[in-house]
């Protein structure tokens, strides 16, 4: 997105360290108040309009932490980009983050996604707030005596004939020396306490304005609430999205174009806040969404003590389910929810339901769904239908549903009997397994079976493949919801919630006949072995705010060593090349840090 931009990091070593050394006293940076609830140091500078918003760490051992996930093949991968950014954004500038920027950085720095002209003088947002953003690095100074010391000891390039003055702060202008003359970005010191590395001079300009007194990330509320919520004080990562500005970013890149009304109903979600922990087995990410004020939307409590992981076998390979069918269909419908983002047209599944089976969703199937319900992928039977034939893909699929009515779903299923008895043939039996009665239904030729029944009193089910049905009747003893996996996905996330999206990847890929698992793409097939698993909490917290609790289960590989070298590792000087030799020990490793402070600005 940002073709022949320089490089941010480049003015740590020089303008930015020029300010410092002439400017900086010992006031000490003054982050301790927004620490305490969470809040990066940086976002006091980032304006609300800004599209997004990403702090990282700079602790080189939680690097290290990172790049020990995934598999030797995709650490090797991930070691080789960490190389590329440390060439292209320090190296090449004679820069060690050991030595030049560690010193005096602060534990984590923030790098801000921000459209040029989204400000009107009123201060309210402008125009389009998508296209042609403006990437805006804030460096919090901790060590102010340090800072003076890597600047004395740089050379500095400068150019004060081009500064700028705004509000008090002086913007220098910064060109790498073989870069266009356009190529320039503006570096400022904010009183003590912040450098700012800006792309745009207006971009420049609202940070300040946004330090001094306007409209920052750390002034607004629900931004501040939501850290607050979900607990940050060893997060990894911190993360802000204005969703309004995303889906119009997303509407305008995607294909086929998105239509108009899913744009819009997005847009009364205003932003999401995240944080991402390192954990002993992988990555834990907490997350909140809210409403805009002015939002007449409102989230409906449908937060419920999950029961039906009880009664699915531990072995599951994926599991989806939510606290209310009733309401989940309400909120598609109107488009209200993630899955409005997919290609089910929930008024076009309504009337195919209703034209194959004679089922009207809103008057037969909805009133008695308002309970809790799911779906399970089980691992599929392994024998075929007929032992001299070639195997059919079994699809092992289970749906699960608490209803409300008993007496209002039988009549449902008699229904469904009867339209697939007489319209389509299949062999309708009652068979009976242990002190579950169970409904068979099979197809002409045998090709397709389905069966269904009552699992208690309340709890109804329909499975698909042969011989799914064994896998929950009768119930397991051994259920998801005691599987080890299971439990560390999502064992952490509230309770009662909404519902749980588990995949359990390492057993999902090595299966086959399977017609719900398609197969991979090639290319992504290295990352997805780097992952075990993954488990996905929604929690409704009120009216106004919805939560997500991510864990991503990782390998672990090699332990990290030495970055491998690149090219521009031949023009560094022998001064940097002997700080970056002093860094390659594995627990004293200087890459990691180079590339979160520069990775995320070859982000696009």
């Amino acid at each position: 997105m940002f073709a022949k931009k320089p490089p941010l990091v480049v003015t740590i070593g020089t303008t930015g360290l020029l300010l410092l050394a002439g400017a900086l006293g010992y006031g000490g940076l003054r982050w301790r108040t927004l620490q305490a609830r969470g809040l990066p140091a940086g976002v006091r500078a980032v304006p609300q309009s800004a599209v997004a918003a990403v702090t990282l760490s700079t602790n080189p051992e939680q690097w290290d932490q990172v790049r020990q996930f995934g598999t030797p093949e995709t650490q090797t991968t991930f070691d080789q980009k960490l190389a590329e950014w440390r060439d292209r954004w320090l190296r090449q500038y004679d820069l060690s983050f050991t030595a030049d920027i560690a010193p005096w950085v602060g534990p984590e720095v923030t790098i801000a996604w921000v459209p040029p002209n989204a400000a009107s003088a009123d201060g309210e947002p402008a125009g389009s707030l998508v296209g042609g953003e403006q990437r805006l690095l804030l460096l919090p100074i901790a060590d102010p005596e340090a800072a003076q010391i890597s600047a004395a000891a740089l050379p500095l390039a400068a150019n004060d004939d081009n500064s700028i003055e705004y509000r008090g702060v002086t913007l220098h202008q910064l060109s790498p020396s073989e870069a266009e003359a356009t190529d320039m970005v503006f570096v400022g010191l904010l009183g003590t306490q912040l450098i700012l590395v800006a792309e745009d001079e207006t971009v420049a300009q609202q940070a300040i304005d946004a330090y001094k007194g306007g409209k920052n990330l750390a002034d607004l509320a629900e931004y501040r609430r939501s850290f607050e919520q979900i607990g940050v004080t060893q997060a990894f990562s911190k993360l802000y999205v204005n969703i309004p500005a995303a889906t119009q970013l997303l509407a305008q890149t995607s294909q086929p174009t998105l239509p108009g009304t899913l744009i819009e109903s997005f847009q009364e979600t205003r932003g999401l806040a995240a944080t991402i922990a390192l954990e002993t087995q992988g990555l834990q990410v907490r997350s909140t969404s809210w409403f805009g004020e002015d939002s007449d939307r409102t989230y409906v409590n449908t937060n419920v003590p999950a029961q039906l992981p009880d009664y699915v076998p531990r072995d599951t390979l994926v599991f989806a389910s939510g606290g209310s069918f009733q309401q989940f269909w309400a909120d598609l419908s109107e488009r209200r929810n993630w899955g409005a983002l997919t290609a089910l047209n929930p008024d076009n599944l309504a009337l195919a339901l209703q034209g194959s089976t004679g089922l009207t969703l809103s008057e037969d199937l909805l009133p008695w769904l308002q309970g809790e319900f799911a779906l399970a992928l089980v691992p599929p039977a392994t024998e075929s239908i007929q032992d001299d034939a070639t195997p059919l893909p079994n699809p092992s699929l289970v749906a699960l549903a608490q209803v409300s009515d008993r007496l209002a779903a039988e009549q449902a299923f008699a229904q469904l009997d009867d339209v697939v008895e007489n319209r389509y043939r299949f062999t309708i039996s009652d068979e009976s397994a242990g002190d579950v009665e169970l409904v068979r239904w099979t197809s002409p030729f045998e090709s397709t079976m389905l069966s269904r029944g009552w699992l208690d009193s309340s709890i109804a089910f329909l499975a698909l493949g042969v011989g799914t049905d064994e896998a929950i009747v009768p119930p397991p003893r051994r259920s998801l919801a005691q599987s080890p996996l299971f439990q560390l996905t999502t064992g952490d996330a509230p309770y009662p919630n909404n519902g749980y999206f588990f995949v359990n990847l390492a057993a999902l890929t090595q299966t086959e006949s399977n017609l719900f698992v398609p197969d991979l793409p090639v290319a992504d097939q290295g990352l997805l072995t780097a992952i075990e698993a993954l488990g996905v909490t929604a929690t409704v917290l009120d009216e106004q705010h919805l939560r997500y609790d991510l864990y991503l289960v990782l390998k672990r590989g090699n332990r990290p060593g030495p970055l491998p070298s690149g090219p521009a590792s031949d023009a560094a000087s022998p001064g940097a090349d002997e700080a970056e030799s002093t860094e390659s020990s594995p627990d004293q490793e200087s890459s990691p840090a180079d590339a979160e402070s520069s990775g995320p600005t070859d982000t696009p």
